[in-house]
């Protein structure tokens, strides 16, 4: 039964269960694409069956400068003219220029991007996908020319680097909190439960005295009783201010070596959580009631991911920039992180 009801369910879901299969990949490679780095629309391109064999015998495509420009690369691409050339011949005259370009950009830039990376040895990794930078897409097609040289521009998001920091700008700082005191209505509610747990046989409360302590336990008083009961409550109050003292000092931190978050970065995050939500609501699903297959269906959709990413954008940034700050104040320190703490720290934040 547990199989019909599982293979049902799949089949239901054959649509939307597409939407697991994508965020349970691991993030894509970086890609380029014919759209502008101010946005806009890409320009239409054929997809290619069959880009056939290579036509030009030397390196199509050249990376002639890379440079990291704050959180983005500025990649420089250089076409030959037997490149361009070649390129409209093997998707033949009745494509047409732009899926010429479209296999440039596809096949002959990714790949002399990847050729220049590894014989660098660049310490750069880029994210997501690069976009023409300096131009709209309508542009660059309007100046391609088969058969001509070709340069473009392209832009793309990096892994942020972790910043040098100076000692004085972490050591000392200023935490501010706010003293936490045992109010006294928690107190009392606290001293109400009590009383409701050990109810008289006719149903009313007792009056907290040595009676009722001695039900609590043998021997205890009802001062005693009182006096167990404000410990209790003020190693809560610690606690609480225990959990304010490391959020105040996690701001401060962030405050005082700042990293700047690429978007593609917390979006692969988000991803990789809501892939775990997805498997966790498949696994009970397989086996639950009609409330749990529901809930796993309102999941299986773009628009509750994307509701996913909006509630929990601000908070995945921070996680990762404070990932950072503390990276960076454990090189200036020289201290080694434990991995397995590391491990364990990363599984309880998916």
């Amino acid at each position: 039964r547990r199989l019909a009801r599982a293979s049902s369910l799949r089949l239901e879901m054959i649509n939307s269960i597409t939407l697991t299969l994508a965020l349970s990949l691991p993030p894509p490679p970086l890609q380029l694409q014919l759209r502008s780095a101010g946005g806009g629309r890409p320009v239409p391109a054929t997809r290619l069956r069959s880009a056939g064999p290579r036509l030009c015998a030397a390196s199509p495509a050249v990376l002639t400068k890379i440079q990291r420009v704050g959180a983005e690369a500025i990649l420089c691409f250089s076409l030959s003219a037997g490149a361009t050339g070649d390129a409209l011949a093997e998707v033949g005259e009745a494509e047409g220029s732009p899926a010429a370009l479209s296999l440039l950009l596809e096949r002959d830039v990714p790949e002399a991007l990847a050729a220049a990376m590894q014989s660098n040895g660049s310490s750069l990794r880029l994210l997501g996908q690069a976009q023409l930078a300096g131009e709209s897409p309508e542009e660059l097609l309007a100046r391609f020319e088969p058969g001509e040289p070709l340069s473009l521009r392209m832009a793309a998001e990096v892994w942020p680097e972790v910043p040098l920091v100076q000692r004085s700008s972490y050591i000392g700082l200023t935490l501010r909190l706010r003293g936490r005191e045992v109010e006294g209505a928690k107190r009392e509610e606290a001293l109400l439960e009590l009383r409701r747990r050990f109810p008289r046989p006719d149903g009313s409360l007792p009056e907290l005295d040595d009676q009722l302590a001695a039900e609590v336990s043998s021997g205890l008083t009802a001062a005693a009783l009182r006096d167990l009961v404000e410990e209790r409550l003020k190693r809560e109050a610690a606690l609480a201010a225990s959990s304010a003292a490391f959020e105040a000092a996690e701001e401060a931190l962030l405050a005082a070596v700042a990293v700047d978050i690429p978007a593609t970065m917390v979006k692969e995050r988000a991803r990789a959580q809501y892939a775990e939500r997805c498997r966790q609501a498949e696994a009970a699903a397989l086996d639950g009631d009609a409330a749990s297959r529901e809930e796993l269906r309102s999941l299986m959709t773009w628009d509750a991911f994307s509701a996913f990413l909006a509630s929990e954008e601000a908070a995945i940034s921070r996680s990762l920039a404070l990932s950072f700050a503390i990276e960076a104040v454990s090189s200036a320190e020289g201290l080694a992180v434990d991995e397995q703490a590391r491990a364990e720290t990363r599984d309880h934040s998916r």
